[in-house]
């Protein structure tokens, strides 16, 4: 039989309404199951139901099947309280690459009789590829060209302009200048890149109480710093330490808060909590060029919050992840490591230290803004229980905080007693002896081991990386 106009239109238009043939077919199974004799259009519909289920139960499939494949790597993006945020699942959207380390060169270590480090709690890199180590021991300031070569060294001991005196962090600036911070009494001395002194700011202002610094990082002429303020507390024979991370201005003004916590020093019964004493913040944060901040102010929870360049909160990037312990070497490397800073204390102390390790790195300075505006996050996991041959993995998010890809760098190192530092855009230079140098500066100048006179096994080592 030809069909007509009217019937082809019926017929297609019944066929793409399923449920009209799935309602006639329940009637169907309703007429089978009271015994009913099915009328002749409910055989013929019976068919097409037959072909209509088939279809349906796949497209079911699809959507209950793929989604957990589709959207692996899909973060949930909410506002909550005006600010946004992008929480990504366990595994990036682009997968892991690989990072291959060619050295380039080394200077320092047993085998170089030309350099011999003291302490080296940092190193910082300019646009021109020149990398600048800083001697915390020697109060000194060394910066090596692209190729390896000493072309000077900045700085010298003493309390002049120009002179430094256990240094604790350092910083390159847009402009050229070099900063260091020293802690006690907190300040920040500049020299130009040529060695010519520049000033010294105190922090905090001329009125602005004690402030004793910790750690700084600068992008352009955006800088930050953490550190601690301390006052009396509330009871005889203790003391408030109030924990921050900070911008300031070029008078050394604090200008916008981005983190604080409250600690207290009880002398009468001291209990040193690693947890509360130290914040990650101290460490875990970074500074754009953009104008941007990130830091990682919880210990516990993958998190990391992002500061506009007028110090808004805009976003917090979250992750899901699993916690790691540390084993018990590293236990012990760092209870050792609090200890040689407690020795000092004319009182008896408890020391707590966490096994848990924490989410971001934080000794290692786990957060990076790379010059692409990406972040770079060096997870817990990221630094231990790794296959041979692999020095770190970071998780990499771009700017609207999704989790795009991990890179995984292979080559020679321990990142839980290296450090590791990125020099512009496919460079690395790893410290051997990193995390001695940071015991040391905790310790006033003991290492971890109570050993401060052995030959120096510190070493910076330029690396190329490559696919």
């Amino acid at each position: 039989m030809v069909c007509t106009k009217s019937q082809a239109t019926t017929n297609t238009k019944e066929f793409m309404q399923p449920s009209v043939v799935f309602a006639r077919n329940i009637s169907l199974m309703i007429q089978v199951f009271f015994h009913q004799t099915p009328t002749p259009e409910s055989l013929i519909d019976m068919k097409k139901f037959s072909s209509q289920f088939c279809k349906l139960t796949a497209l079911l499939l699809v959507l209950v099947v793929l989604p957990n494949s589709l959207l692996a790597g899909v973060p949930v993006r909410e506002t909550i309280d005006g600010v946004l945020h992008v929480k990504n699942p366990a595994k990036a959207s682009g997968g892991v690459q690989t990072l291959i380390m060619q050295e380039q060169w080394r200077v320092g270590g047993e085998d170089d009789e030309d350099v011999l480090f003291g302490l080296i709690p940092r190193t910082c890199s300019d646009a021109a590829g020149n990398v600048y180590v800083l001697d915390s021991q020697l109060n000194q300031v060394f910066v090596f060209n692209p190729e390896g070569e000493m072309i000077r060294s900045l700085f010298r001991e003493g309390e002049g302009p120009g002179e430094i005196r256990e240094p604790r962090d350092m910083m390159v600036l847009g402009n050229g200048r070099v900063a260091v911070v020293q802690e006690f009494p907190g300040m920040v001395i500049f020299v130009e890149n040529d060695g010519t002194p520049a000033g010294r700011v105190k922090i905090g202002g001329t009125d602005g109480g004690i402030f004793s610094l910790t750690g700084c990082d600068a992008a352009g002429d955006h800088f930050i710093m953490s550190g601690n303020t301390q006052s009396p507390g509330e009871s005889p024979g203790t003391s408030n330490r109030q924990y921050f991370l900070s911008h300031f201005d070029d008078k050394g003004v604090e200008t916008q808060r981005y983190c604080e916590s409250l600690g207290v020093y009880d002398f009468q019964a001291f209990k040193f909590s690693e947890r509360e004493h130290t914040p990650p913040f101290w460490f875990t944060f970074a500074a754009g060029a953009d104008g941007r901040t990130c830091v990682a102010p919880d210990r516990d929870q993958y998190s990391i919050q992002v500061f506009a360049p007028d110090g808004k909160l805009e976003m917090i990037i979250e992750r899901e992840y699993q916690p790691i312990d540390r084993s018990d070497q590293e236990y012990d490397d760092t209870r050792a490591i609090y200890e040689t800073a407690l020795t000092s204390l004319p009182v008896d102390y408890k020391l707590i230290v966490e096994r848990q390790a924490s989410a971001v790195a934080f000794l290692q300075r786990g957060l990076r803004i790379r010059d692409d505006g990406t972040i770079w996050a060096l997870s817990g996991r990221g630094i231990r229980n790794l296959p041979t041959g692999v020095l770190a993995v970071f998780d990499v998010f771009d700017r609207k905080g999704n989790f795009v890809k991990q890179v995984e760098i292979r080559g020679p190192g321990d990142p839980l007693k290296d450090g590791i530092f990125f020099v512009g855009k496919d460079r690395l230079v790893v410290v051997k002896g990193y995390m001695e140098s940071l015991a040391a500066q905790f310790g006033s100048g003991t290492t971890a081991s109570g050993e401060d006179d052995e030959e120096s096994s510190l070493a910076v080592i330029s690396y190329k990386l490559g696919s």
